[in-house]
């Protein structure tokens, strides 16, 4: 089950923020829930305290993946990387928002990964993170299953400088390899995007070959 901007992510977030702080921000705001943001993405656009947001399925990895996102993200330049073992390459997708630093990363790597492995996989690559990253807070892991699709999920609050930035991490099986995406997004951001990142996540479509 989902846990959202509930009592238990406060708990994490006043180890970094303060109340009044956040009281602040939630007297501005209200969060959307997963089920507007699903609501919004079948409809191809969601409207939120002025601002709207229009979907578009995307196809990566030439159409391997698509996954509904909104059209102000933008394609970033594509970078390809290749692996130790010489015949084998990963592959590196980036979107930025316009007119904001939320940003997705997609990559579908050379590490092997059956289908089975994602959730481990991902608590793995949580627990490096954190290991990399002073500070960083490990919010809730998730595994959601969707027509035979299965995606292992993290979230966790990063402290980086004088910003902290709310992370999700994802992951799947493609091919028998790792596909991992990331949505990175300021704190300011999180009562609109926590929601929607989890609901364009649940539009990843994965076709192996």
């Amino acid at each position: 089950m989902t846990i959202y901007w509930d009592e238990k992510i406060l708990d994490v977030w006043n180890s970094i923020q303060t109340r009044r702080q956040l009281a602040e921000m939630e007297e501005q705001q209200v969060q959307l829930t997963l089920e507007e943001c699903l609501d919004g993405v079948r409809k191809g656009y969601l409207e939120y305290e002025g601002r709207r947001f229009e979907f578009a399925e995307n196809l990566l990895f030439d159409g391997q993946v698509g996954i509904q996102l909104p059209r102000s993200m933008q394609l970033m330049p594509r970078g390809r990387g290749s692996n130790s073992g010489g015949n084998s390459q990963h592959e590196q997708i980036s979107y930025k928002e316009e007119e904001s630093a939320v940003m997705l990363g997609m990559n579908y790597m050379a590490h092997p990964l059956p289908i089975s492995g994602v959730e481990p996989f991902v608590q793995a690559m949580t627990a490096q993170v954190k290991k990399a990253q002073a500070g960083l807070q490990v919010v809730h892991h998730e595994l959601i299953e969707l027509d035979g699709c299965r995606i292992a999920c993290s979230e966790f609050i990063v402290p980086v400088e004088d910003k902290t930035y709310y992370q999700i991490l994802f992951a799947t099986s493609l091919n028998g390899r790792a596909l991992l995406g990331s949505f990175h997004f300021e704190s300011e951001e999180v009562l609109v995007w926590q929601p929607l990142a989890h609901s364009l996540i649940r539009t990843l479509r994965v076709e192996n070959i």
